[in-house]
């Protein structure tokens, strides 16, 4: 297929040297899947604390604490889902035949110089 003039400035710049728009997806998929896990521990942690002898005003405090964990979670809970969806399509054998190894999202990008302009 060829590209248009203006494809240089569609290059994916956020990635790293020689690093595929799929490898990239995998790595967000893990950083928040293992953000995700963490909080859950976290919150764990923190309703055992809970349950233990804590003056009124502290109690307090742990449960607004707990509620926005609770909300990170949720955040980070679909983010992990979402970017899984993506990783397993990209990744998926079907997918790969389809679009083929060529195909822009498997390819790695070499480090644009991002202070140059044409």
């Amino acid at each position: 297929m060829p590209h248009s003039p203006d494809h240089a400035a569609k290059e994916p710049s956020f990635l790293a040297e020689n690093q595929s728009v799929a490898s990239m997806i995998s790595h967000l998929h893990r950083y928040f899947d293992n953000t995700y896990s963490h909080y859950k521990t976290e919150k764990s942690a923190m309703i055992s604390s809970l349950h233990g002898q804590l003056p009124p005003d502290e109690q307090q405090q742990m449960q607004a604490d707990l509620h926005k964990l609770e909300a990170e979670i949720a955040i980070f809970g679909a983010l992990s889902d979402a970017l899984s969806v993506a990783d397993r399509l990209l990744h998926a054998r079907t997918v790969i035949n389809e679009l083929g190894l060529n195909c822009e999202v498997y390819k790695p990008h070499p480090q644009a110089d991002h202070g140059a302009k044409a």
